[in-house]
């Protein structure tokens, strides 16, 4: 078995690594670049059969997880090749390709669970529950010839799923030949461990306590534990939480008891369709998106007579409704995602919350494991080989790590 590295042995995002056995290929993520616009055909590897389809040697992408940097160039994907991803992946994205532009995947897929191993021609697969900001990630194992590869994928130990990265350790893959392993963080190893999931809960409710108006929520809604974090932290202070439309459809097609639901008897969240998203369902007639939430929407009106009472989901894309609400003043913007995404909003959402009288605070926790998590995963591997990759600094990996031995990008490396 050989690996090449087809992007991501020096950048973070747009992953694709190839592995190879008795003629036959396999790809390991298909990211679109950060830096890239729309996914193009020309962004894709130079693999047979992926733009064509004509190769019986491309077996298909394996997905380790939902964001797009690791999935996004799927759509100019030939649709014959076929697709590995996890069952909740499937579903986000599924829920995904109703709301936004793009995201259809044309290609058969099938679906992994954690530690339920599979083959794929000659490769064995063997998928790992990763605690990460994306739903449903997992490292990946890939046997063949005797070898054992790991592709670690994103993950962390500070999330609602740390008990997934414990269980990792506790029982890891055994004589591993090649570690593949993220190292998004490096170069920042000398700050603070992250805060935990819990840590950013806390913080956020005493900041929803502290605000006497509304408060709008910035945070990916396909980041789970984030949501989960907002909905219990706006339960700790007393108010009701507003997800939107797409929200909603994400929480429900999981289908996951833990998870909040509108639907749910229990529930204290409300669901609103903002003007965007009430133009594409009409445009497209999927009215059975908004049907299951009638009893459970509310609208600016409502809003805007309590405004002290909620806590709504928000993007730079429902400023004209927020407006809509009025009674601005004396709320707070929460910015939840990663504070470089400020510099690159338009319009400036600081700027935008200033103008309405409001405040605007950032509470948030990387997606990415601490340095000191990553030693613990190197050590507990124990592989022969570690291989930088989905990093922009990857000469720290020999000052830290062991058995360090890059792979550039477009060379193929052999296992052994």
């Amino acid at each position: 078995m050989r690996f090449r590295i087809h992007r991501g042995a020096t950048v973070i995002g747009g992953n694709c690594i190839e592995v190879q056995s008795s003629g036959k290929s396999l790809l390991l993520d298909l990211g679109l670049p950060l830096e890239a616009g729309r996914p193009d055909q020309s962004l894709l590897p130079p693999v047979a059969g992926l733009v064509d389809g004509d190769s019986p040697d491309l077996l298909g992408v394996l997905i380790s997880h939902p964001h797009s940097d690791h999935y996004g160039l799927l759509e100019v994907v030939h649709p014959s090749v076929p697709v590995y991803i996890g069952d909740g992946a499937r579903r986000l994205l599924e829920v995904a390709s109703a709301f936004t532009t793009g995201r259809n995947f044309a290609q058969p897929i099938t679906t992994y669970r954690n530690r339920g191993s599979f083959n794929i021609g000659p490769f064995r697969v063997t998928p790992y529950l990763m605690d990460h900001s994306a739903f449903d990630a997992y490292a990946l194992l890939i046997e063949a010839d005797g070898q054992r590869l790991l592709y670690s994928g994103d993950f962390r130990a500070h999330g609602r799923k740390a008990w997934a990265f414990d269980a990792f350790l506790a029982d890891p893959p055994a004589s591993v030949d090649v570690l593949l392993m993220e190292g998004t963080v490096l170069g920042r190893e000398d700050s603070p461990a992250p805060m935990t999931e819990d840590q950013v809960e806390a913080d956020i409710a005493s900041s929803i306590a502290d605000t006497s108006g509304i408060v709008l929520a910035c945070f990916s809604a396909q980041n789970i534990d984030r949501l989960v974090t907002f909905y219990r932290a706006t339960q700790r202070s007393g108010r009701q939480f507003i997800a939107d439309a797409y929200t909603a459809n994400i929480l429900d097609a999981l289908g996951k008891s833990s998870l909040p639901s509108p639907l749910s008897p229990s529930s204290r969240m409300k669901v609103y369709l903002p003007k965007r998203q009430r133009a594409r369902i009409i445009r497209q007639k999927r009215f059975d998106l908004v049907e299951p939430y009638r009893r459970h929407r509310v609208f600016a009106s409502d809003i805007g007579a309590t405004c002290d009472q909620w806590v709504m989901m928000f993007r730079s894309s429902m400023i004209e409704d927020a407006e809509a609400i009025g009674e601005l003043a004396g709320g707070k913007v929460i910015w939840s995602l990663w504070p470089g995404y400020l510099d690159r909003e338009k319009p400036d959402l600081r700027a935008w919350a200033n103008a309405q009288g409001m405040s605007f605070e950032i509470h948030h926790t990387s997606g990415h494991a601490h340095v000191s998590d990553l030693r613990r995963f190197v050590d507990r591997v124990g592989a022969s080989k570690l291989v930088p990759i989905h990093t922009m600094q990857p000469y720290r990996y020999s000052e830290l790590f062991p058995n360090v031995r890059p792979s550039p990008d477009g060379e193929w490396s052999e296992i052994g």
